[in-house]
């Protein structure tokens, strides 16, 4: 095991990683190199210490302490060491960086392309369901040979290649194609919750990765299409993405503004270094008031992302992990961003998002046009959307979808618009 990592982007070797002294990581750019791996690493001759960088590593993996000790007891390593847990994983990170201890021209040529030939082993139902059965004994698929991809994030799933709908595992060297997200143990119905306010978001027009909802004999699951991955002719390429706390230097472990997370004043601040500001302002405004109406009050900073290609434009994300938690009463009714000074949903009303709009310099006037639309179109689509398969989750989301939206359009009756 060596003491540094070779960071790629894509075929492009742009950086080394290293580890410090104290158990951290320090980053340096290749004086060559053209490339960004985040807004908070920008281009520089000085390396990054740990304090300066450990947040957009730790980000690429998973926050699950039953993820780390899995892949810990695999590998021979540390569970809370980052930089060993990359070289153990990373060779298919989510966005389109990797990490080589050596690397020569077999490993160039063979992990690190441009884009790759599809090459994958299909999966039988049977196969399919003990995975996901697995899943919480074996997170990411650490019982399959080949297999060291990193997904971030707390709850237990796993990616695979979806070629003209056969689910597989990929080779070794392959990039995943979609992710594969089981039922959440403890609360109900969580892959229909998931499927109807992804669903819901499309028809309200944001911008979303396609969804669908699998079996696996008896076994239930939500298939997600990766949207930092794309299929063109038989060939699969990675794209480059990092989430808010990544682009903010913050570790996963304090993602909730509470924490000293991302708040949404930061959001504002990054989409306006993206190629187009506006339009991604606007994309983000609607997800927020989205959020907010369909009760998700789990919208925290790693639930948001930003798309570096490789002609150098950045772009805001497809919207994911979107979830009415408001229908779980064990959950917290505190949001993970407060809007207007107050945490918690019940107690946010227009005046809220008007000093939100204010504190950003956002149009307020604009702000409004926005939440009184989806007010007025939300319950209607949430209900086509429940009536269009089998649930019984639906008709707890639009209950709260309901009182949200009735809640914000009372006050516009006593408002000049």
């Amino acid at each position: 095991m060596g003491n540094f990592l070779n960071v790629f982007l894509n075929d492009k070797h742009i950086g080394v990683l290293g580890k410090d002294g104290n158990g951290g990581v320090n980053f340096q750019y290749l004086e060559e190199t053209d490339r960004i791996l985040s807004l908070s690493l920008p281009k520089q001759n000085a390396p990054f210490d740990n304090r300066q960088c450990r947040g957009f590593f730790n980000g690429l993996l998973p926050e699950s302490e039953n993820t780390r000790i899995a892949i810990g007891k695999k590998y021979g390593i540390s569970p809370k060491n980052d930089f060993s847990i990359l070289q153990a994983i990373g060779y298919d990170c989510a966005g389109a960086v990797s990490f080589f201890d050596s690397f020569d021209e077999e490993i160039h040529s063979k992990y690190l392309q441009e884009s790759y030939e599809i090459d994958y082993k299909p999966l039988s139902e049977d196969k399919l369901e003990k995975l996901i059965h697995e899943l919480q004994k074996k997170p990411l698929a650490t019982g399959i040979d080949g297999m060291r991809l990193s997904l971030a994030g707390a709850q237990d799933k796993t990616s695979v290649i979806v070629i003209d709908g056969q689910i597989g595992i990929p080779k070794d060297n392959v990039p995943t194609s979609h992710i594969v997200k089981p039922a959440i143990n403890g609360f109900n119905e969580t892959i229909e919750n998931e499927f109807i306010c992804i669903k819901t978001a499309e028809k309200t027009g944001i911008n979303v990765p396609e969804v669908k909802i699998g079996y696996a004999n008896k076994t239930k699951y939500l298939l997600i299409q990766r949207y930092d991955r794309k299929i063109i002719d038989k060939k699969i390429k990675r794209i480059h993405q990092e989430d808010f706390c990544q682009a903010s230097n913050i570790m996963s472990a304090y993602k909730y503004q509470a924490e000293g997370g991302v708040d949404f004043k930061r959001c504002f601040e990054i989409l306006r270094k993206v190629s187009q500001p506006a339009v991604a302002i606007n994309q983000f405004i609607q997800l927020m008031i989205f959020n907010y109406l369909i009760g998700n009050n789990d919208a925290h900073g790693k639930n948001f992302s930003i798309l570096h290609y490789d002609n150098g434009e950045i772009k805001f994300a497809p919207a994911y992990d979107i979830l009415c938690s408001q229908v779980y009463p064990e959950l917290s009714d505190k949001m993970a961003m407060k809007i207007g000074g107050y945490y918690n949903h019940n107690e946010i009303l227009l005046r809220h998002f008007e000093k939100l709009a204010n504190e950003n310099d956002i149009s307020f006037t604009q702000l409004k046009k926005i939440i009184k639309n989806q007010c007025k179109i939300l319950p209607d689509i949430v209900d086509n959307v429940i009536n269009s398969f089998e649930n019984k989750i639906g008709k707890d989301i639009f209950s709260a979808v309901q009182k949200n939206c009735n809640k914000l359009l009372k006050e516009f009756n006593f408002i000049k618009n």
